[in-house]
């Protein structure tokens, strides 16, 4: 059981609580808000650092530097996980890899579990365009939801173009 404490001034409105102790019945207002989904600008902040993070992927590989690549992998895959769920079960999306096996279709799951299972020193090469053709199979509908889609599209595009056989 996670167990923490919260005032009014430390509780982040998208938590789910259980309030415990509350003689005045200060947190009451703050139960309408508990959810997991993303707001338009957290779609927008996973959406445009999926592609920031491919970016420095690419910057990385080209110096041969195969742990450094893995790690910016795997911020790419932490931030595609809350853009996914977004789009298929937006209900949970800020939980992210927590929830993936659970939360997506088995399809999707399983090619982000074979990009796991090619995120090493030895083949981060491969698990890259596999990451980059699940980008572009859900590239119509991430830049016809995402807010400011020019902000971020021309990297994306160049991105996975660039790693697309």
């Amino acid at each position: 059981m996670d167990l923490f404490t919260v005032t009014e001034q430390t509780y982040i409105e998208k938590d789910f609580i259980k309030v415990l102790y509350d003689p005045n019945n200060n947190l009451h207002k703050y139960k309408q808000n508990q959810n997991l989904e993303l707001s338009d600008d957290e779609f927008q902040d996973a959406v445009d650092d999926t592609a920031w993070f491919l970016f420095q992927y690419k910057k990385s590989a080209a110096r041969g530097n195969d742990i450094w690549s893995v790690n910016m992998l795997h911020h790419v895959m932490t931030n595609l996980s809350r853009v996914l769920l977004h789009k298929y079960n937006p209900n949970r999306a800020q939980l992210g890899l927590k929830t993936i096996e659970k939360s997506l279709p088995e399809k999707i799951f399983n090619q982000i579990k074979l990009i796991y299972e090619n995120m090493t020193p030895e083949k981060h090469n491969r698990a890259v365009i596999l990451i980059c053709e699940l980008l572009e199979n859900e590239s119509e509908w991430i830049f016809s939801n995402v807010a400011d889609p020019e902000k971020i599209k021309p990297l994306w595009e160049r991105m996975v173009s660039t790693f697309t056989i």
